[in-house]
């Protein structure tokens, strides 16, 4: 399978990684995961180059592109060791598109351009992780509006992003699950920040929401469907995930042979010593794999050929693929990864919490293997 780009495909690439050579963006990073603050001069320049019109249809000024093409501005802005896990909402598009009023698709395109957080999406909460049958946050209708309560745990965006889509179950019949396309000024929400490990440049929040005021028209989609419509977009993000996780590792990977062809120990480079070599080897081995299943699968994508299971098998390997070649390039890096501010912590403290973060290894694991067997039935 031939995943060469194409000329438009190389000069989005190209012109990513030359905006990556513009400035030292490592010590931005560090400076921002350090105070946990959105790297907003980062994201206004790759969105000066439509970043985040690249899945955006152009009859809304987008470019109307593919997964393949997400792909490579992925690889390219993760291997110079962009913080590619704040970019979640901007691929984001056709959930929005599908689902919104035309007053909240007015609201949501208002940031392309922008590189500003926007949107996220609110499910989680202290009773109600991986199965939300235990989901208590509620609204009901009084009076002619809604009034929402509740209490969302772990959700990454909340600090600042202007809406949220908080699914909630109609208290006056249960099995109901809608969504509400929620503006986060609104009277009644509180937001408590929560401390992480890592991924600490996108923002994470225990939200409340006691008797927050809506109407009719806040409803997102289709009522009753908020569960359904959570499970049809979880594609993408499991795969956004995956690719930030293999750019993060591909990062990791050349800092560490660099270092490795320059450090003299013994009279000659750590890279002529077998055991070095022997890591290299099995980060090369992972890298490719990452590589071939993630082309892989946009190229399904693109020519609807998606199985079920394919992006959940895809952020379970490389969850676990990227963190054991991060751990490697560590090893390699020795004391000089472990001391100072070498970019490599930061890579193993964010790839650590993806392992959690957007389904578990072991959600995934299950999703993976129902979808291996179905077949078979």
């Amino acid at each position: 399978m031939d995943f060469s780009l194409n000329e438009d495909q190389q000069l989005m690439v190209d012109a990513f990684t030359e905006v990556m050579h513009s400035r030292n963006w490592d010590a931005y990073f560090h400076e921002c995961d350090e105070k946990h603050e959105y790297p907003i001069e980062w994201t206004e320049a790759i969105c000066e180059l439509g970043f985040d019109r690249i899945l955006l249809p152009e009859e809304h000024d987008g470019l109307g592109a593919d997964w393949v093409t997400l792909t490579a501005a992925y690889e390219a802005l993760g291997r110079e060791g962009g913080p590619t896990y704040v970019l979640y909402q901007m691929p984001c598009w056709d959930t929005v598109l599908r689902e919104g009023t035309e007053e909240q698709k007015e609201k949501i395109l208002s940031f392309v351009g922008t590189g500003k957080q926007m949107l996220n999406y609110a499910m989680t909460e202290p009773s109600a992780g991986s199965s939300w049958d235990d989901m208590r946050t509620t609204y009901t209708r009084k009076d002619g509006k809604v009034y929402l309560n509740g209490h969302k745990t772990f959700i990454t965006s909340s600090l600042y992003a202007p809406y949220l889509v908080v699914m909630a179950r109609d208290a006056d019949n249960m099995e109901t699950y809608s969504e509400w396309f929620v503006d986060m000024s609104k009277p009644g929400i509180t937001k408590e920040p929560l401390d992480k490990l890592g991924l600490r440049m996108d923002s994470c929040c225990d939200v409340y929401f006691d008797n927050v005021e809506l109407e009719e028209k806040d409803l997102f989609g289709t009522e009753g469907n908020g569960f359904r419509r959570g499970v049809v977009d979880f594609d993408l993000e499991r795969f956004l995930v995956a690719l930030t996780n293999y750019g993060t590792a591909y990062c990791a990977f050349e800092d560490a042979a660099k270092y490795a062809n320059q450090r003299i120990q013994g009279g000659q480079a750590i890279a002529r010593h077998q055991l070095i070599q022997l890591k290299f080897a099995e980060m090369k081995v992972r890298l490719t794999n990452m590589r071939n299943m993630l082309y892989e699968i946009a190229w399904k994508h693109d020519n609807c050929l998606l199985s079920r299971g394919d992006c959940s098998m895809a952020k379970y390997y490389c969850s676990e693929a990227s963190f054991e070649v991060v751990d490697r390039a560590l090893q390699v890096l020795a004391g000089v990864g472990i001391t100072g501010d070498h970019r490599i912590q930061r890579f193993y403290r964010d790839l650590r919490v993806d392992r959690v973060s957007g389904g578990t290894d072991e959600m995934m694991i299950l999703a993976t293997g129902r979808s291996a067997l179905y077949p078979y039935r």
